[in-house]
């Protein structure tokens, strides 16, 4: 009889111990039969042959278990670890801030709402700026969020605001305790005023019904899904091909881009992207979004060619005035709460009598703020030398001090490639990375001139008393020397360090202290600052917002 190969004798043993001849088969069809016998048929395989076989192959199927787990929680891992929970009102300064109560408040305004009339709900006027920059640091997303939203009040539209997306290097906690990618912070924490949805300041009735208010990224998800979507690309404007927004100015720029958001027209015929879902009469919904690399390098609006040149300089008196810079633009309240929380900062040097009376004074009156950074800005004051660069944005402004202008570049050299003479690059370093003896200069000529323009020169000391230094640097035997050196040399009274005595009373002024260093410099009597800095530029417009006199703004 011819012998069964090992598969079949298998086959056979596994049949009749599934089947006996005096049971009867079940009914195919049948899913629990079914299921137990793959149960039974796999305890058939395992009880096949002899204890040996059984014992190998239960070991063997462990073993493999057993690796499989350790596998798989080497890859989990990072993700399977449980992180310390944030307190409610985010008091642990060791973790970053959740934001509970800011966001419900922002996810609450009353424009978000689908059934208000128009402007606002469902056949509101909405225009996003997919294309606005992120995940760069907090000043260069804020000058352009405040321009983006003066166009869109320009153009009768909400603005759409979402949260500042940091740059993952400037987070002030370290990744493993990050609880998503990139870390946010709400708009609503930084910045107060329209830009974030409050209501409309310093507009009549009138106006405020034709100005729709801002709008979070959440609500217009709900009323401008992408079927409603107009989109444009930035592509399909700016080259010198197309609209050539590169030789236009500021204002002519601004102009053009509102012209595309209110004539239905001219948008069509210049955008290349098809709006084919889209109802002909329905122009609720325009979506700015930027252009592939290739298509646009710095694929913004308003972009860093044109924040870094004077081409953006007429646009200053508009913008100045306009309800999204000026009385509109407040500060927020996590922002303010820090403030206050360091103003003892600027009167710990007072005498006991002295500091009864500077309760019913603003110590920042007798305040001159500096900007000094450091770190990454010594290679970028090498590349704005190797680029011959002007100052940045407002630093511009004709009618300030200091005013700078670049040296000739060497002639038939190449920008942007280590070309430019030594002496060009000593100049560019002076005034964006002066030595102790230059800052300790130009803080001691700032203070004598303030004080002569507002007619406080000293009969028996200084006015500007204390120094506010705002930097990066946190090394405190440089610090320490320069503060020494302000005290001794410079007869100054006390000197607040911003990156070593700032205090932060929770998660949330942590997360903001750039905007409470900015709102200190933005109060203070005198600020000189670094010209080629967008922080610098930042703190500049707010002063003159607020009407400082030009002497009291200074660059090195």
């Amino acid at each position: 009889m011819h012998r069964l190969s090992y598969h079949e004798e298998h086959s056979e043993d596994t049949e009749a111990l599934l089947h006996p001849p005096d049971v009867p088969k079940p009914h195919r069809h049948s899913r629990h039969v079914r299921n137990r016998s793959r149960v039974n048929q796999a305890i058939a395989l395992l009880c096949s042959g002899s204890r040996r076989r059984v014992f190998l192959k239960i070991l063997t199927a462990l073993t493999s278990l057993f690796f499989i787990f350790v596998i798989l929680a080497a890859i989990f891992r990072p993700w399977a670890t449980i992180l310390p929970r944030q307190t409610p009102n985010d008091t642990n300064t060791s973790l970053p801030p959740r934001y509970t109560a800011i966001r419900k408040h922002t996810a609450s305004l009353p424009q978000h709402n689908v059934s208000l009339p128009p402007p606002e709900g469902h056949n509101g006027r909405y225009i996003k700026f997919t294309s606005q920059i992120s995940q760069l640091g907090w000043n260069n997303v804020l000058n352009e969020v405040l321009l983006n939203a003066h166009l869109a009040y320009r153009a009768k539209r909400a603005y759409v605001f979402g949260d500042y997306d940091w740059k993952k290097e400037y987070f002030p906690w370290p990744e493993n305790v990050r609880f998503e990618d990139p870390p946010r912070t709400p708009l609503g924490a930084l910045l107060g005023g329209p830009v974030v949805g409050d209501p409309w300041v310093g507009l009549n009735e009138s106006e405020v019904r034709e100005h729709p208010r801002s709008v979070n990224i959440d609500f217009w998800e709900e009323v401008c899904p992408p079927k409603r979507r107009r989109v444009i690309k930035t592509s399909d404007v700016k080259p010198w091909h197309k609209l050539n927004t590169y030789d236009k100015s500021g204002s002519e720029t601004l102009e053009l881009w509102l012209k595309l958001l209110t004539d239905p027209a001219f948008f069509l015929a210049t955008s290349s992207v098809p709006n084919l879902e889209v109802d002909e009469d329905d122009w609720s919904c325009v979506e700015i979004v930027p252009a592939p690399q290739e298509e646009d390098s710095f694929p913004q609006v308003f972009d860093l060619w044109l924040w870094g040149c004077e081409r953006i300089l007429d646009l200053w008196d508009e913008f100045k005035a306009s309800p999204m810079s000026s009385l509109g633009l407040r500060t927020g309240s996590v922002v303010l709460r820090g403030v206050e929380r360091n103003m003892g900062l600027f009167t710990r040097h007072r005498q006991t009598h002295e500091v009864r009376r500077a309760r019913e004074e603003d110590p920042m009156e007798r305040t001159l703020a500096i900007h000094i950074r450091r770190g990454d800005f010594v290679q970028a004051c090498q590349d704005l030398a190797d680029w011959n660069s002007t100052y940045y944005s407002w630093n511009q402004l004709p009618f300030l001090p200091d005013h700078f202008v670049p040296p000739p570049y060497p002639p038939d050299k190449e920008r942007g490639t280590n070309n430019n003479s030594p002496e060009n690059v000593a100049t560019y370093l002076g005034h964006c990375l002066p030595d102790d003896d230059a800052i300790a200069r130009k803080v001691e000529q700032a203070r004598l001139d303030w004080e002569a323009a507002t007619n406080r020169t000293p009969t028996a000391g200084h006015f500007l008393d204390t120094i506010f230094l705002l930097t990066n640097e946190r090394d405190p035997v440089w610090l320490g020397k320069l503060k020494a050196h302000f005290m001794d040399a410079g007869g100054w009274k006390n000197v607040v360090v911003s990156s070593l005595e700032v205090m932060y009373g929770d998660a949330q002024e942590l997360d903001v202290g750039m905007a409470i260093d900015m709102e200190l410099a933005k109060r203070a009597a005198v600020f000189v600052g670094n010209g080629f800095s967008s922080f610098t530029s930042n703190i500049l417009h707010r002063r003159l917002v607020d009407e400082k006199i030009p002497i009291s703004n200074r660059f090195f």
